[in-house]
């Protein structure tokens, strides 16, 4: 999650940079919001499928030395 806390941080730091309008800064928001949701989804899949593989894999090393 720490990754994309960073990486959302950098894209509104990028994307605010400009002076901006109050509407064009609630759709920015909006824009912001929807890329840390999207980011922080693909770390919790990203974290699930390692442990997952980490699993299978003391699975079968306790199955091979069984």
């Amino acid at each position: 999650m720490a990754i994309s806390n960073e990486l959302s941080s950098d894209v509104a730091v990028a994307i605010l940079a400009k002076k901006k309008s109050p509407q064009e800064l609630q759709q920015l928001k909006e824009v912001i919001l929807q890329v840390h949701s999207a980011l922080q989804k693909m770390s919790e899949e990203t974290r699930s499928d390692r442990l997952s593989r980490s699993s299978h894999k003391k699975a079968q090393k306790a199955q091979n030395d069984g």
